[in-house]
This record gives structure tokens, C-alpha cells and sequence, in this order.
């Protein structure tokens, strides 16, 4: 590496009068100014305000200049005619590096004052100049190469005309179509990463998505990423899932329905005689009812492109955990399935369509009150038992209003059990999000090839002395795997130990664990206490991954029921 410093005795090359062009002339009295295109060598560096630098540490101005200077460097043009640079000596110095054979310089006469006073207003232009250079913003940087993009550059050529990595390019083009992401990007509220998810969004018209997103602080983003990509996931599942519903004439809810007295859930319905609505008997009349679909805590195995539940006997099993294996003839590879839940429908009946579909509301069908002995139309009254009309009237009524009451707490606790359920699945899909939001940062954090940092050690030893067998936990393995990045399982994990160094082997070791804790810390973690899992959740704060709600629970650091289920 090289430091240039300017030394203000010697100029960097003396141009030789006789080699450079003599100014165009035709302006009358005016100052002649010269456009010209020199040799960088030819031209004298001066005294500069910059005193001492590393031209190594101007990348992207280097890989500006490989296609040539673009911008022209000020020059003055001295009484003996040499010229001497007064604003852009990087760029020649850069030029001169790269072996460029010309460069645009704009050259004007040097002024004719004395020497100290022409020094005084050299250096003030150039700090005028270097101190109100008004820069691109990121936003507006990734906003050009977005039109560049859709003007048909390809991203490599972007890439190269740009001076930045095809990486930050292909962020920098979906940011750049977002006029929310690049102004997220301009007031530090986002980075890259996260102002290209929320680009993709704006681009759909999610304003929903947008404004959580915006709303999010900066260190939960990635949990709201996974909690919006979730949901916007499930919509679709619910489309698929409901399509069959609507072709047999049901209408079908995008959103739960359970709060709209339009409608009225089939369990809360009775038929004339006051049993149960059958399925039979809703299917026989769709046009009274829609339908909203719910997965079900029953997992089966999906089929990635359709959405379709795969029989686990169609799998071969020799393909798990080997994406390149040939399935054998009649099976499916293990990678074209993937872990999901089975869909069941919710029935509701149109209010308004209640008196034409003849079923009647549960709360209508109450116990029978049996009638005493001479009371009632048809009653004879028993001469050897006087009855007390008054008293028998009153017990009836007690009796009938005591049996209201059951059914009304019947439906009181259906109704709280509903509710309970919504409550823990909305919970259980807060969990699942927290779990991808963190499992996203262990792959960041074990990536690393340099040693963990010391403290991870004594959390490994807690860990191992507490529970011996934790690594013999289901799925620990193969979560340890995912973690690592590593595809193809064991043979996979130890082929990439061999050549590791110790730093790396270190990595691996914490990996097993964490994967052996990952198995533990399930979506629905949060309904239990475990000192494991929670010692596990405050290491990982340690290491910076912000506890959500949920995960918080889990730890014990917080009640699951202030959990709020809509925020």
C-alpha cells in the first residue's frame, strides 16, 4: 500500500510548453478558456489542501476512471505554459496509475497577482469546492441505476459502469423503484436489505405491509418481514384451499367472520328437531353459506408447487438429505415436499337466509320442564294432593330460567374457548415467525469464520452439563445442518470438517448445540417454562438477537396473556 503525499518543492512532471495546445482564440477580450483532452502525465500537481492520502482508498473512484475521467480537472495555465492542476488531483493521480491515456481538463490563465495572494485564493477554492460538493443520496444513487435497469442494462453492466458489487446493484435496482424505500434509505431509517423488502411490497400496492414495516423498529424488522411474508402466505394457502368451496356455489371469506353478526357459525345452529347441522346438510344448500378455511394443528407433508397433501409412503427415502439423488421409479425426492398443515373449513349461514333455511338458533331448544301433577291444559287435579297453582307456577318458571341460564353458559364457554383458540393459534403464529426471524440470525452469526466470542464456552459447558443428552434431541441435527448451511447431512457436515480450522470447528461445535436448543424452542414455546430453553433465549440476547414478545414468554421474562394478539 502506498501513501502519496504532495510535496509543494517539485511538481510532479514539468509539460513542456511545446506539448501542449495553444488556446482557441476568436473570443475577443474575453479570457480564453481551453477545453482540452491531455496526457494526465503532463500535468503539474501543486500545492493541495489534501495533504496526505492512499489512493487505495478510493475503490469506487478507481473503478470510475478505468473507463476514463469524466470529469474535467481544473487547471490554470502558468506564464512559462505548464499546466498545473487546481481541483482534481485524485483523479490524476488515478489516471496516471491506471496508465489512462487522456483526460478532459478545463484550463484558464493563472492569475495575475502575487505570489501569497494567489495561494490564499488557490487553497480557498479548493476547500470551497471539496466542502460544498453536493453528493448524490443513496436513495437517488439507487433510484438511477432502477431507470438504467429498466432502460435494459443488464445488471453486470451496471455493476461495471457503476463501480459497485452485482449484489448491491440488484438491491440497489428494487430499492431504487420505491420512492418510500429510497427515502428510508435516505434518512438512515432502513439499510439495503430491509428497503428492497419493503420496495417489493410498495410495488404490489401492500400498503399494509408498507406501513408495518415502516412502523417496525429497526431491530425487530426481520421478525415483521417474517410475520407480514407469513400471513400474506397463509391468504394465499386460504385462496387455494377455498377455491373448491366457491365452484360448488359457497360464498368464501378472505378474513375470520366469527366477530360479523351477518353471518352465524353452523355450530351455534340447530335443525328443526334440535340436533346438529350435518355437513350433508350444508352441502346441500351452498348458496345459504359460506365458507372460511383454517389450517389445522394436523401436520402432513405438501407438495411445493401445488400445495397438494403428498402420501409420506410416495417418498424415497434415500433422496432426504441428498438434493441430488434420482428418486426411485414410482417416488418423489424428499426436496419436492415440504412440512405444512391440514386445511378444514368453517361453515357459516347468512343471517339474513336463517328463516329460509329452516335451522333455528341453539339457544331456541331448551330442556323440557316436566309438569307437575295437576298443572298444565290437560292436567286432572289429584284429590288426595292439593296443589298450590301459585307455588308450582313459580317453580316452573325457576326451573325453566335455570335452564336458560345453562344453555347461556354453554355458549359462554364455547364462545371463551373459541376465543382461547384463536388467541393461541394467533400466538402460535407470532412463535412461528419469531422462530424464522431467529434462526436467520444464527445463520448470520455462525457463517463467521474467526472463533466465537469467549463467553459462548461457558454457555456450552451450562449447556452440556445441565442436559448430557441434548444433542440426541429430535431434529437437533438436522437443525444444526440448516444453520451451517450445510445440505446433504452427516457425510455433508464431516466433509466440511475436515479441512476446517480450529475457528471454524469452534463454530461447528456451538452450531450442534444451538441446533439441539432450536429443536426445544418450538413456534408454541411461549405456553411453557423451561430453564433450558430460557437460559438458551438470554444467551442469544447476549449475543444481540432481540427477544419478541413471544420468545420473551418462553423465557419466562413475561406473561403470555399481555401478549397482544393484534399488534
Amino acid at each position: 500500500m502506498t501513501t502519496t503525499t504532495i510535496d509543494t518543492t517539485e511538481t510532479t512532471v514539468a509539460a513542456a510548453q511545446s506539448d501542449i495546445e495553444e488556446p482557441a482564440t476568436g473570443l475577443g477580450d474575453s479570457i480564453a478558456a481551453e477545453a482540452l483532452f491531455l496526457p494526465p502525465e503532463r500535468l503539474v500537481l501543486d500545492e493541495n489542501v489534501r495533504k496526505s492520502f492512499d489512493l487505495d482508498d478510493y475503490p469506487e473512484v478507481k473503478a470510475s476512471i478505468q473507463r476514463g475521467v469524466e470529469i474535467p480537472i481544473m487547471a490554470h495555465r502558468e506564464s512559462d505554459g505548464t499546466i498545473t492542476v487546481v481541483d482534481g488531483q485524485i483523479r490524476t493521480l488515478v489516471a496516471i496509475e491506471l496508465k489512462v491515456p487522456t483526460v478532459p481538463v478545463w484550463v484558464t490563465p493563472a492569475p495575475q497577482t502575487d505570489p501569497a495572494e494567489r495561494e490564499i485564493c488557490r487553497t480557498s477554492q479548493q476547500i470551497r469546492v471539496n466542502d460544498h460538493r453536493i453528493a448524490l443520496t443513496d436513495g437517488d444513487r439507487a433510484a438511477g441505476m432502477a431507470r438504467m435497469f429498466d432502460f435494459g442494462a443488464s445488471l453486470t453492466r451496471i455493476s461495471e459502469e457503476i463501480g459497485q458489487r452485482r449484489e448491491q446493484v440488484k438491491l440497489a435496482v428494487t430499492v431504487g423503484r420505491s420512492q418510500t424505500a429510497c427515502a428510508a434509505i435516505d434518512a438512515h431509517q432502513l439499510d439495503f436489505e430491509q428497503a428492497a423488502v419493503l420496495a417489493v411490497y410498495e410495488n404490489v400496492d401492500d400498503t399494509d405491509a408498507v406501513a408495518r414495516l415502516l412502523a417496525a423498529p429497526r431491530s425487530m424488522f426481520t421478525y415483521h418481514v417474517r410475520r407480514i411474508a407469513a400471513e400474506r402466505e397463509e391468504s394465499r394457502d386460504r385462496f387455494r384451499e377455498s377455491l373448491p368451496y366457491a365452484a360448488e356455489g359457497f360464498g368464501v371469506h378472505s378474513r375470520d367472520p366469527r366477530d360479523d353478526d351477518g353471518f352465524i357459525a353452523a355450530e351455534w345452529l340447530r335443525t328443526s328437531d334440535g340436533a346438529q347441522v350435518s355437513v350433508a346438510q350444508i352441502h346441500a344448500a351452498p348458496a345459504l353459506w359460506t365458507v372460511y378455511c383454517q389450517p389445522t394443528e394436523v401436520e402432513v407433508l405438501i407438495d411445493h408447487d401445488t400445495g397438494e397433501v403428498v402420501d409420506p409412503d410416495s417418498i424415497d427415502p434415500a433422496t432426504k438429505d441428498h438434493p441430488n439423488a434420482v428418486a426411485a421409479e414410482g417416488l418423489r425426492h424428499a426436496d419436492s415436499v415440504e412440512r405444512g398443515y391440514l386445511w378444514a373449513p368453517e361453515y357459516y349461514l347468512r343471517a339474513d337466509r336463517l328463516d329460509e333455511s329452516g335451522f333455528r338458533h341453539a339457544g331456541d331448544f331448551v330442556e323440557p320442564i316436566p309438569e307437575e301433577p295437576g298443572i298444565g291444559p290437560d292436567a286432572q287435579p289429584d284429590p288426595a294432593e292439593p296443589v298450590d297453582p301459585e307455588a308450582a307456577e313459580a317453580r316452573r318458571r325457576a326451573a325453566a330460567e335455570q335452564a336458560a341460564a345453562a344453555q347461556a353458559a354453554a355458549e359462554a364457554a364455547r364462545a371463551q374457548e373459541a376465543a382461547a383458540k384463536h388467541r393461541r393459534d394467533e400466538l402460535n403464529k407470532q412463535g412461528h415467525a419469531a422462530l424464522e426471524a431467529r434462526r436467520e440470525f444464527l445463520t448470520r452469526f455462525l457463517s463467521r469464520k474467526t472463533a466465537p466470542p469467549a463467553a459462548v464456552w461457558e454457555f456450552v459447558a451450562q449447556a452440556l452439563a445441565e442436559e448430557p443428552d441434548l444433542l440426541l434431541g429430535p431434529d437437533a441435527d438436522r437443525l444444526a445442518y440448516g444453520l451451517l448451511g450445510v445440505k446433504g447431512g452427516k457425510h455433508a457436515l464431516l466433509t466440511a470438517i475436515e479441512p476446517a480450522k480450529p475457528p471454524r470447528c469452534q463454530v461447528i461445535v456451538l452450531a450442534l448445540v444451538l441446533g439441539a436448543y432450536e429443536g426445544k424452542v418450538t413456534k408454541s414455546a411461549w405456553q411453557y417454562r423451561d430453564a433450558g430453553v430460557s437460559r438458551y433465549l438470554h444467551f442469544l440476547a447476549s449475543l444481540g438477537h432481540v427477544l419478541t414478545s413471544v420468545e420473551q414468554a418462553a423465557a419466562g421474562d413475561l406473561d403470555p396473556d399481555s401478549i397482544d394478539i393484534d399488534s
